[in-house]
């Protein structure tokens, strides 16, 4: 079944799509699968229509695939075998990303539960103020090399990403064996060590194909209740290197097709509920924009200006005079883009229903620029800090925002 109706609750205008927290946000999944496993939380579940077909197993699995917008499921994967039946043996509904709409703050929220506006952890680049650089926040790197030398003086530790207890230790705590299965080198990395903290067991892949063969042992193996968390990252690559549906795109989506044709000849008929969504979709890079004149608004921090942040789709830049470089960007974006404060930002409830906490409050810039779709907006910060991508995300429009969430136990494939 296929909830198409679902998309018109979600609060929209002209150009963007807004998250629904309530019940209809990749946010809200954690608090589901607690639920599952019958495990009190505070959290808000997804709207009970979404998931009524997988309650009372043992066995959960969560699948991320990385940029895989709803579009490109209805479009696309569900003319595929495996997901037709997804299609008609499970329930598949539109429900809305996070903003900003993108991998950082969705690997920070399936891990830990909380929203952006809880973990921090809002986009890509983020400034972080103990060591006064900008930060690739999940390789946990500086961007500029510049300040490489200065960061590894700082001693830097990868905590500042978060600090608080993972989804993976509240698993474990209420008596649910939770594993995670992931490419090998993120795996490696500073961020993957502190977030799956709790996890039985990590299982490293370097191929998408041995990713699949590991889930399927895994789930063969485990008896008692468990939690599989499984990451597939080749759509966003290919969205990002050659656009969303360019022919490499569309074979990313070919070839997990067939993956999960294969992992269901294997598994149909067993009580294994898996839920399946993405952080993100893809909007295409169609027009590139670079701003300027607006060295004179932008900060001098220890001797230097400070730069823009987020990403193309969702820029955010640091002033002493933010109402004043607002109307400047606005006047030069002008049917291009929208243009809002950090005051603007924090009041519109888009990073989440609480508040933001204060101590990531500084990763936010003063102006926030939103373009609308198909546009991406800059500041050179280094001449060669160009747009090079011909597909992004981490804005509002509705290419980005709306993702699929399928949810279907193994159980109720017949004659597969």
């Amino acid at each position: 079944m296929i909830n198409h109706e679902l998309e018109y609750r979600y609060k929209s205008d002209a150009h963007f799509v807004y998250p629904d927290y309530d019940g209809y946000n990749f946010s809200n999944i954690n608090s589901t699968i607690l639920s599952l496993f019958n495990i009190k939380h505070e959290g808000k579940n997804l709207d009970k229509k979404l998931y009524s077909n997988i309650c009372g197993t043992k066995k959960v699995v969560f699948i991320y695939i990385d940029g895989l917008g709803y579009d490109s499921w209805i479009n696309y994967l569900g003319k595929y075998r495996a997901f037709k039946e997804i299609n008609e043996s499970g329930i598949v509904s539109p429900i809305t990303s996070l903003f900003p709409s993108t991998t950082a703050a969705a690997s920070n929220t399936i891990n830990t539960g909380l929203t952006p506006a809880e973990h921090g952890l809002f986009e890509w680049r983020l400034y972080i103020d103990r060591y006064d650089m900008v930060m690739k926040s999940l390789p946990f790197i500086p961007v500029y090399k510049q300040d490489r030398e200065k960061f590894i003086e700082a001693n830097p530790d990868p905590s500042v990403l978060f600090h608080g207890k993972t989804f993976y230790e509240t698993l474990k705590e209420n008596g649910i064996k939770p594993y995670v299965v992931s490419r090998s080198e993120l795996l490696k990395s500073s961020y993957s060590r502190i977030m799956y903290s709790g996890a039985k067991e990590k299982k490293r892949y370097d191929f998408l194909f041995e990713g699949f063969l590991i889930l399927k042992k895994l789930l063969e193996k485990i008896k008692d209740n468990s939690y599989v968390f499984f990451y597939i990252e080749e759509p966003d690559k290919m969205e990002h290197r050659y656009g969303p549906g360019s022919p490499e795109h569309l074979e990313s989506l070919h070839y997990i097709a067939g993956l999960f044709n294969t992992l269901f000849e294997s598994l149909s008929g067993q009580d294994i509920s898996i839920i399946i969504s993405s952080d993100h979709g893809f909007t295409p890079v169609n027009n590139k924009i670079y701003v300027s004149g607006v060295e004179n608004l932008m900060p001098i921090k220890n001797g230097k200006r400070m730069p823009e942040t987020w990403s193309p789709r969702d820029m955010a830049m640091y002033s002493d005079n933010p109402e004043k470089l607002k109307l400047f960007l606005e006047h030069q974006l002008d049917g291009k883009a929208d243009v809002i404060t950090k005051q603007e930002l924090l009041t519109s409830g888009i990073l989440g229903s609480r508040n933001v906490d204060e101590k990531y409050a500084s990763r936010i810039g003063d102006v926030i620029v939103l373009p609308y779709s198909g546009n991406t907006v800059w500041y050179k910060y280094y001449e060669d800090d160009i747009i090079k991508d011909r597909g992004m995300h981490g804005g509002l429009s509705r290419e980005e925002m709306i993702i699929p969430l399928a949810t279907i136990n193994l159980k109720d494939i017949k004659n597969y």
